[in-house]
């Protein structure tokens, strides 16, 4: 395992003590370092008092909602990537989640060897050097979209926060505009399953990319649905 990822410190947020412990025992053997926390309250407190790599985020919390804890650290540009690890399995409540900005969600009760790859995966995602692809700027109808930052600024200079996920995508649509993509096409231009786990995670950013660009959800014009095909950035794109 690279260096980076086993200093890597990771927030561990449950309201089962038995879970946190469980979770906490699997990343530090895996070599990381492991803080809990069994609220929204003691998140908090532990983003403060520790820097922090990533987020395992439960969803239900006493006291707290764990969809409108991501939302809040969503907020920040400056957060750390989060994965729910949560006994909510629903596929509306997937949706939910990655809607909300988080870069994965894993189902209790999981694989050991399974959550630890996708740990992996998104701190990798998260801490991977610029690739040559991901260089320079795109600018397209006032905005201005800087990959390497995973900053994305609208025609006011107001700062858009992006997921990795969101980056991954937005950059396959930039790279490729006015031209059709479909799922798998997207998949390829991205990273496959490590960036879109479920079937309708492409979906589900795509609908979050919409909302961040100001589109209309009925009747999007900047990232168009070409049915049957897939999904179509309908603006020119400058690269700089």
């Amino acid at each position: 395992m690279a260096n980076e990822l086993v200093k890597a410190r990771i927030l561990v947020v449950d309201g089962s003590e038995d879970a946190r412990d469980a979770l906490a025992d699997l990343l530090a053997s895996a070599g990381y370092g492991a803080v809990t926390a069994a609220d929204g309250e003691q998140m908090l407190v532990c983003l403060q008092a520790h820097p922090i790599d990533l987020v395992l985020l439960e969803v239900d919390l006493a006291g707290s909602d764990g969809f409108e804890l991501c939302r809040y650290l969503c907020s920040d540009e400056n957060r750390p990537p989060v994965v729910f690890v949560t006994a909510r399995g629903d596929e509306v409540d997937r949706v939910v989640g990655l809607e909300m900005g988080a870069d994965d969600y894993v189902v209790k009760p999981y694989f050991e060897r399974e959550l630890l790859a996708r740990v992996k995966a998104v701190l990798r995602r998260a801490k991977r050097p610029p690739r040559s692809g991901k260089r320079g700027v795109f600018t397209f109808a006032g905005w201005r979209f800087c990959p390497v930052q995973m900053q994305l600024l609208d025609p006011e200079g107001n700062i858009v926060p992006l997921s990795s996920s969101e980056t991954e995508l937005l950059l396959a649509f930039v790279q490729h505009p006015q031209e059709p993509l479909s799922r798998d096409r997207l998949l390829d231009l991205t990273k496959g399953r490590e960036s879109f786990p479920f079937d309708r995670s492409i979906d589900s950013h795509v609908s979050r990319l919409r909302r961040k660009l100001g589109d209309d959800a009925k009747q999007p014009e900047v990232i168009k649905t070409a049915w049957g095909t897939g999904y179509i950035f309908t603006y020119a794109v400058e690269a700089g």
